[in-house]
C-alpha cells in the first residue's frame, strides 16, 4: 500500500468510526475519575481527617444501630484520608444503598443510592447501560483505534523526530501540528487502551463463545476453580468482624484489606499487597463467618501469565493503580485522545474542502450509515440507562421509583449529558455543513516570476 493509501484508511476509520470512538474515549475519560467525582459532588461523602480509624466491626455496628433493618452486604474503605467509609447495604423497600460513615468518629453521615457518578459512567462506558451486544460494541472500537494508529505512523514518515517538534503556523496547519504532535505523545497511552480493549474482547469470547471461564476462582460456572463452601452449622452465631480480621490478618498479614463481602455463610476480602499492578480481586480471602476457618486463599503467585494479566487489565485500562496521580494522568491523556478524534475531523472536512472548492463535506460513502448506527446506539442506551436508574430506587406500594440523587451529582450527570450532544452536534455540522469558500491569492514573491498560476496560496474566508 502506497503512503496515500494508509493515510486514507487513517482518515476512513476516524471519520466512519470516530463518533462511536469518541463517545467511548470520552465516557471512559471521566469513568477515571468518576469516584473522586462522587467524592465532590456527594456531601456525604466527605470528612474531616481525624487521628486513627475505628475497625471495621465498629464500623458496621454504628450501621446496624442507623439501620436496624439493614442488610450489610459490603465494607469498603475509605478512597482517601479525607473520604468516608462505605458500607452497601440493602433495605426491605430498596436495594444496594451506600451508607457513609466518618472512619475516625464512627458516626453515620447519611445514605445515598448506589446510582451515582461512578456508576454512571461505568456502564455506560462499558455496555452503554444495554444488552451484552453493546459490550461488543465497546470492545470492537479497540480494532478500529488499533487500525488508525497503525496506518498514521506509517504514512506519517520518520514519526520518531516529531516528538520535540512544537505545532506551528496558523489555521489549519496549525491545528494540523497540534494533531500530530498529540497523537505521538498519546502512543503510550492508545497501546495501552488498544491491548486492554482487545482483551476484554477475548474475555467477552470466551465467555460467549469459548469454555465461559472468565474467572479464576469463584462460586459459580464461569469460574476456572470453584471455591468451597463452609459446611459449619447453620445454627451457630455469626463471629463479631473484627474476629474475622483479626484471624485474617494472622493468615494472611501481608493483605491490606479494602473490601469486605457479606453474606450468610462466608466472609471475602479482596485488597492488596506486595504485587504490584493488580485489582483488588487478585488477593482474596474467604472464611466461613460463624467459625473463621479459611476456605480459600489466593495471591497472584497462584496465576500463570493469563490469569495474571487478567487481573492487571483493570488497573491499567482505568490508571487507578497509583490513586489520584495515575488517574490524573488517564484522564489528561483521555481528553487528548478524544479531542484527537474531534481534530481529526475537522482536518478531515477542511481537507476535502480545499481540494474540493468548498464543494465536498465528506469522502466516505458509509459515512451516513456509520453516523446512523452511532446515534442509533447512543438512543437505544437511553432507555437502557432510565431502567438502570430505576432499578436501584426505592419500591414504593410495588411500584419500582427513581432513586434520589444528591443535588451536585445530578448536576455533573446533567452537564455531562449536556455537554456531550453539543459535542455530538458540532461533529454533524461539521462534516455536512458547507465549508467556507477559499480563496487563493498570488503571493507577493512568485507573482512576477513565476506567475499566479504556478504558485498560489490558499486561505480561508
Amino acid at each position: 500500500m502506497t503512503t496515500r493509501a494508509w493515510f486514507r484508511v487513517h482518515s476512513f476509520t476516524g471519520v466512519i468510526t470516530g463518533l462511536l470512538l469518541f463517545v467511548i474515549c470520552w465516557s471512559g475519560t471521566f469513568a477515571v475519575i468518576a469516584n473522586e467525582l462522587d467524592w465532590l459532588a456527594t456531601p456525604e461523602t466527605r470528612v474531616a481527617v481525624g487521628a486513627e480509624r475505628h475497625s471495621w466491626g465498629t464500623i458496621a455496628s454504628a450501621v446496624r444501630s442507623t439501620y436496624p433493618d439493614a442488610e450489610i452486604n459490603l465494607l469498603q474503605a475509605p478512597l482517601y484520608a479525607g473520604s468516608a467509609a462505605q458500607v452497601r447495604v440493602d433495605f426491605p423497600n430498596q436495594k444496594l444503598v451506600w451508607v457513609y460513615v466518618d472512619p475516625y468518629t464512627a458516626d453515620v453521615i447519611g445514605s445515598r443510592s448506589f446510582f451515582n457518578t461512578q456508576r454512571f459512567f461505568r456502564s455506560l462506558h462499558y455496555t452503554f447501560f444495554g444488552h451484552r451486544i453493546f459490550y461488543y460494541v465497546v470492545t470492537v472500537s479497540s480494532i478500529t483505534l488499533l487500525v488508525s494508529l497503525t496506518a498514521g505512523l506509517i504514512f506519517y514518515k520518520r514519526w520518531w523526530r516529531g516528538f520535540l517538534r512544537w505545532p506551528g503556523g496558523r489555521g489549519r496547519a496549525l491545528w494540523s501540528g497540534i494533531h500530530k504532535f498529540a497523537g505521538l505523545w498519546s502512543i503510550w497511552f492508545i497501546v495501552v487502551m488498544v491491548l486492554t480493549g482487545l482483551w476484554y474482547l477475548v474475555e467477552l469470547s470466551r465467555s460467549d463463545f469459548g469454555d465461559g471461564k472468565v474467572s479464576f476462582a469463584g462460586s459459580s460456572p464461569s469460574s476456572l476453580h470453584v471455591i468451597p463452601q463452609p459446611t459449619s452449622d447453620p445454627a451457630l452465631p455469626h463471629l463479631p468482624i473484627d474476629l474475622l480480621i483479626e484471624r485474617a490478618d494472622t493468615l494472611r498479614p501481608d493483605l491490606r484489606a479494602r473490601q469486605i463481602y457479606l453474606n450468610d455463610q462466608t466472609a471475602v476480602l479482596w485488597g492488596q499487597s506486595e504485587h504490584l499492578l493488580v485489582r483488588d480481586r487478585a488477593n482474596q480471602l474467604h472464611l466461613d463467618r460463624r467459625t473463621g476457618e479459611a476456605l480459600y486463599n489466593q495471591t497472584p503467585h497462584d496465576y500463570g501469565l493469563y490469569w495474571r494479566w487478567a487481573d492487571t487489565a483493570d488497573p491499567l485500562h482505568f490508571g487507578n493503580f497509583g490513586g489520584l496521580w495515575s488517574k490524573a494522568v488517564w484522564f489528561v491523556f483521555g481528553l487528548v485522545l478524544s479531542g484527537l478524534v474531534l481534530t481529526g475531523t475537522w482536518l478531515h472536512a477542511h481537507r476535502l474542502a480545499r481540494e474540493t472548492g468548498g464543494r465536498a463535506r465528506h469522502r466516505w460513502p458509509g459515512t451516513a450509515a456509520a453516523l446512523a448506527v452511532t446515534l442509533l446506539v447512543l438512543a437505544a442506551s437511553v432507555p437502557y440507562g432510565v431502567a438502570e436508574a430505576r432499578r436501584y430506587g426505592p419500591m414504593v406500594e410495588e411500584v419500582q421509583r427513581f432513586p434520589e440523587l444528591a443535588p451536585g451529582v445530578a448536576m455533573v450527570i446533567a452537564g455531562w449529558i449536556v455537554l456531550t450532544l453539543a459535542i455530538i452536534a458540532a461533529w454533524i455540522v461539521l462534516l455536512w455543513r458547507p465549508q467556507t469558500v477559499l480563496r487563493e491569492t498570488p503571493t507577493a514573491k512568485n507573482a512576477g516570476s513565476r506567475g499566479v498560476k504556478g504558485n498560489r496560496r490558499i486561505s480561508c474566508e
